[in-house]
């Protein structure tokens, strides 16, 4: 079963991030991922993220499907002007990638090469809109394709950016503009993590909550720094007094991930880098009650 037919047929589903390399080295990035085999549903294949150079998006989601993983290409406005971005998206369906998540992305002094020229000649709206277009067979001009694409689109949600209104007023039109599953950033707070999760069902989507282990106080304070309520002070408090601050914050994740089961589509695990730890949480998912109903 493909991951669209999984978040279709209302299996609670997983997950996770891979960065290409920074080069042409690819084989590691293969190689690191092979315990999630079977386990996780889909990779999603970041775009620069955080503005970095790396390998592009694209020939990484071919080379995972070629080596048996489902892959989610990210694509964001950030490099590309509205040309490219329908190229792409059509290019990557030709290779046999259907799945896409579709976002603004990071702003270009945020990188390493901060004297780049940002593009953003669509947001991530219009670019949903777009692939939707694609979908139908014609092109954002309204040329008719020839052969059009099926492509199953995906995009992101921040429950912490302000103002609140407007962030579920864009995800409103990220949605009705063809989005079917929606990523969230890091959520550490089950009640919130629920909240989301009610927000898009009612809107039509699936939601997976984020999911992003906190490897030290300081990595929290730097992310509640950026957003301010992100980071429950209860994870602070926790992280403070333990012994083995990254051991807390991964067992923390994980309740969040395991709450999860009873209310979301799936969740998202974000570079966490605990490969195999990542796969016996789940096979330990799998082994409970409830999670075997939903699958």
């Amino acid at each position: 079963m493909s991951f669209r037919e999984k978040v279709a047929s209302g299996k609670f589903v997983v997950t996770a991030e891979v960065a290409p390399p920074r080069g042409t080295d690819w084989e590691p990035v293969i190689e690191s991922i092979e315990p999630l085999k079977g386990k996780v549903d889909a990779f999603n294949v970041t775009d620069c993220q955080r503005s970095m150079v790396r390998m592009a998006p694209l020939p990484m989601a071919k080379l995972l499907l070629d080596s048996g993983y489902e892959p989610i290409l990210q694509l964001t406005c950030r490099d590309r002007n509205r040309i490219a971005l329908q190229s792409e998206l059509m290019g990557a369906y030709a290779l046999g990638i259907e799945n896409v998540c579709l976002m603004t992305g990071d702003f270009t002094t945020l990188g390493d090469q901060p004297d780049a020229k940002p593009v953003f000649d669509l947001d991530s709206v219009q670019l949903i809109e777009t692939a939707s277009k694609l979908n139908s067979g014609y092109l954002l001009n309204g040329k008719e394709l020839k052969g059009k694409v099926d492509l199953f689109l995906g995009a992101v949600y921040n429950p912490f950016a302000g103002p609140e209104v407007l962030q579920i007023w864009k995800l409103e039109k990220k949605i009705k503009a063809g989005a079917r599953f929606i990523q969230t950033q890091p959520v550490y707070d089950v009640k919130l993590a629920e909240e989301v999760s009610n927000l898009v069902y009612s809107l039509g989507a699936v939601p997976l909550i984020g999911i992003l282990p906190i490897k030290s106080l300081k990595m929290a304070n730097f992310m509640k720094r950026l957003n301010p309520t992100s980071v429950p002070d209860s994870l602070i408090r926790g992280l403070e007094s333990a012994s083995d601050p990254a051991t807390y914050g991964w067992e923390f994740a994980l309740d969040v991930a395991r709450a999860c089961v009873d209310f979301s589509g799936g969740v998202h695990f974000m570079l966490v880098g605990k490969v195999q730890e990542l796969a016996n949480f789940i096979d330990s998912l799998k082994n409970n009650g409830n999670y075997r109903q939903k699958f």
